[in-house]
């Protein structure tokens, strides 16, 4: 049986986990050797935006195990005309165990998150998406968009 819950301080270590299992799958050929570093920062960050609640998480279990995640950023931005108050939302980390998909699960987290986000009266929700997550969002009503770029800026020694 599948049960869903939303995250606290202290399931950090297995939204870390999760988070690194996430990361490996969508980017196969990153560079490893920085784990330790981005586990601390992972723990950093979790540790103050769960605690302010703009970042929330929920997992699904099964039988006392963490089988799925889906997490949504929630921040603010000036407002525009068609989100006059300027709330926004990034969801991330959809990612389910891989014995675990295929029987909704992420169906059901997505709700529990786009959920919380309609709570919050957000105007904005985005993601980005692997090939095999877009039909799991298209049914929840996300487009593709044709206007985003993205810059990776290079570190500061």
């Amino acid at each position: 049986m599948i049960t869903y819950r939303k995250a606290d301080i202290t399931d950090i270590p297995q939204l870390v986990h999760l988070r690194l299992q996430f990361l490996k799958e969508i980017y196969p050929k990153s560079d490893n050797s920085q784990d330790a570093v981005l586990k601390d920062q992972l723990r950093v960050y979790l540790t103050e935006h769960l605690s302010k609640d703009n970042f929330v998480n929920w997992f699904a279990d099964a039988e006392g195990e963490v089988v799925a995640s889906a997490g949504i950023v929630f921040y603010n931005q000036p407002p525009l005309y068609h989100n006059l108050e300027g709330k926004v939302a990034y969801i991330l980390n959809v990612y389910t165990l891989p014995a675990f998909r295929r029987k909704g699960i992420a169906k059901t987290l997505m709700q529990k998150i786009l959920d919380e986000a309609r709570e919050r009266n957000t105007g904005k929700v985005s993601l980005h998406t692997s090939k095999e997550g877009r039909l799991l969002y298209e049914q929840f009503g996300f487009v593709a968009g044709d206007n985003e770029m993205t810059c990776q800026l290079p570190r500061i020694q």
